[in-house]
């Protein structure tokens, strides 16, 4: 309470005090002017007219389904079709995520496949191996998970390919690491 009434003793006895003459002024000068012919402004109709500049291209009226990113696998696969065993080592290009799903665009494997081959001379038809080079028309690659400890993430694939050596088209299962 002691504090209470020192306040106000203190604002008692301080007077105001003016200042003994007024400060000078200068008057301001300020010209007198009309704006005519300017309507009123609408700026949802200016930026709906500036949307409908942009191109068609840039403007997206729905949140996408899909998330399309460029995504580089590498990985290898294994299949068997018409009799012949293949298998490739390749360089994936996945262009959009699903999910857990990445779907693939065409890309270039080399492998290595037992194809028949008939000598002639033994008058023979036996297996070798021998490499060639696969393109990989498809492909689906399911995240299965991200190995922490090497900082990549691991898929599985299933590929349609078509071999270039005996111009033939297969399917392969593989897996592959990508660092997305």
């Amino acid at each position: 309470m002691r504090w209470l009434s020192a306040i106000v003793v203190l604002l008692c006895v301080a007077s105001p005090t003016f200042a003994a003459e007024p400060l000078p002024s200068r008057e301001l000068i300020i010209p007198v002017f009309q704006v005519r012919g300017l309507e009123p402004m609408d700026f949802d109709l200016i930026d709906f007219r500036a949307d409908e500049r942009q191109p068609a291209a840039s403007r997206i009226d729905f949140d996408p389904h899909t998330k399309f990113i460029i995504k580089r696998h590498v990985g290898a696969a294994l299949g068997y079709d018409n009799g012949i065993v293949h298998t490739g080592i390749g360089l994936y290009l996945t262009i959009a995520e699903l999910g857990r799903w990445n779907f693939g665009i065409p890309a270039v494997e080399f492998g290595i496949g037992r194809y028949p081959v008939y000598d002639p001379l033994r008058k023979l038809s036996f297996t070798k191996e021998q490499p060639t080079i696969l393109i990989s028309l498809a492909s689906i690659h399911y995240r299965v998970a991200y190995l922490r400890s090497l900082g990549y993430t691991w898929y599985l694939n299933l590929e349609q390919i078509y071999d270039m050596r005996t111009n033939f088209a297969g399917s392969q299962f593989g897996f592959s690491f990508a660092r997305q």
